[in-house]
């Protein structure tokens, strides 16, 4: 039973770790095209067509920038600017971390239900003794041990893997972040 909870994660697990790969991605979160076109925008001093941009893009990058210029001609000026477009990137890194954090409760997971399977199956292999008056056959003994180590070995498969997807995608993360 344990062992099909551990495989039943590492589906999830597989299938956030593809999801992850094609939308955390630099190209999607700070598209250079914008970059550039932006760039290009605020030098002109086109402030009106940059936010239109920005906001039509609808990547990290293109948030924050359509965040701090839908401020632009606030009282405060760059002030308030700069505060929007901190918040935006908050609100933006915030919504990526937390689709990081299914991932991260099966890395988490994993280990411990392949503990609760070394833990039943050692349980029935000392209910096999019990039973048996302490003539069990190393055969109905093995059946409990088989159990305590195949679990704790599938809690392992699903969860190292996963560590270093969330390490990758965190680091990705941080990165477009950076750049943005």
């Amino acid at each position: 039973m344990v062992g099909l909870l551990i495989a039943l994660m590492s589906m999830v697990g597989l299938a956030l770790v593809i999801e992850h790969l094609m939308t955390i991605q630099q190209k999607k979160l700070v598209p250079p095209g914008l970059t550039d076109q932006l760039m290009r925008l605020l030098d002109d001093t086109d402030f009106d067509g940059a936010r239109r941009n920005a906001e039509v893009d609808g990547s990290l990058l293109g948030e924050v920038v359509g965040a701090g210029l839908n401020r632009r001609e606030s009282m405060f000026g760059f002030l308030e600017m700069q505060t929007a477009m901190q918040e935006c990137s908050e609100r933006q890194i915030s919504t990526l971390y937390r689709k990081l954090e299914y991932l991260a409760f099966i890395a988490a997971t994993a280990p411990m239900l392949g503990l609760l399977g070394t833990v039943t199956g050692m349980i029935r292999s000392f209910n096999t003794i019990a039973q048996t008056q302490g003539t069990a056959s190393p055969a109905r003994l093995a059946e409990g041990i088989s159990e305590a180590l195949i679990t704790t070995c599938m809690g392992l498969i699903v969860a190292i893997p996963a560590m270093f997807f969330v390490s990758l995608f965190r680091n990705r993360i941080d990165s477009c972040v950076a750049e943005a």
